[in-house]
């Protein structure tokens, strides 16, 4: 049986002061009421000062993996030379969702709790959403993967060399966590009609029976494509002149139609 975290919504890294952890357990446990992987923990291996570099670097790992950075901020954490590490690292890496507590609130009533907790609701947008691309349109791809990143969508993107065993199976891996929970967004393009890597992702998308958003970035058009020929147009988004307000919005509702 496949372990519930790997269905979760998103992956949460809780930064705290040890001084607030009855506090921090209920967000944690309110993340976890919608569905978000969300860890906070004692590292007793911390007491050890020689395990000191090791248990950083597995701080460290440990972040990058989560997409979101939630940090309850207090004195207690302002004084906490680990939490202001982890704060550090998180900043200098791209695409993190980062969202502060105000650890005061949490402790104070219950309507201010409430408050707080409702700065989490962003996050619960969540959906797992697989990008497929030339790499030669980075550039814009980057900015609709910042949008979507920004306000709560967890993004995969492969663009290894698929022709080998393992990352033809990563890539069916990741594409098939859509389904049910998202879409593929697949980035049609001028670049992309020489692209082996974006065919052989395409043909897997369609194999799997996933949810498939074609995006027009440049002068090409569906026709160009045999396979997302017949899409009607509330169903593709078309980002030539820009990604604009509507289409943002057209990318959002499709992406919910995906997650049904």
């Amino acid at each position: 049986m496949e372990h519930w975290e790997k269905k979760a919504n998103g992956w949460v890294f809780i930064s705290h002061s040890s001084e607030d952890y009855q506090e921090v357990k209920s967000i944690r446990n309110y993340l976890e009421r919608q569905g978000f992987s969300a860890l906070m923990f004692y590292l007793k291996a911390l007491e050890d000062p020689e395990n000191k570099a090791l248990t950083e670097k597995l701080i460290n790992w440990e972040i990058e993996a989560r997409n979101i950075f939630v940090l309850c901020d207090s004195q207690g954490a302002k004084d906490s030379d680990w939490v202001q590490k982890e704060i550090d690292y998180v900043k200098k890496l791209p695409g993190k969702i980062y969202e502060e507590i105000d650890m005061k609130n949490i402790k104070y009533n219950h309507y201010r709790k409430y408050k707080e907790l409702s700065k989490l609701k962003n996050l619960i947008k969540s959906s797992s959403l697989f990008f497929s691309y030339a790499e030669k349109d980075k550039k814009q791809v980057d900015e609709i993967f910042s949008y979507l990143n920004e306000n709560g969508f967890r993004v995969f993107s492969d663009n290894h060399d698929i022709e080998q065993e393992n990352d033809i199976e990563k890539t069916k891996g990741a594409i098939e966590e859509t389904i049910g929970k998202g879409a593929v967004l697949i980035f049609l393009s001028e670049n992309v009609l020489n692209s082996h890597l974006f065919w052989g992702q395409k043909e897997i998308a369609l194999d799997s029976n996933a949810f498939i958003i074609p995006i027009l970035l440049d002068n090409v058009s569906l026709g160009n494509f045999s396979a997302f020929a017949d899409f009607e147009d509330s169903k593709y988004i078309d980002v030539k002149a820009g990604f604009n307000d509507e289409e943002k919005n057209k990318l959002i509702n499709l992406i919910k139609e995906g997650r049904k």
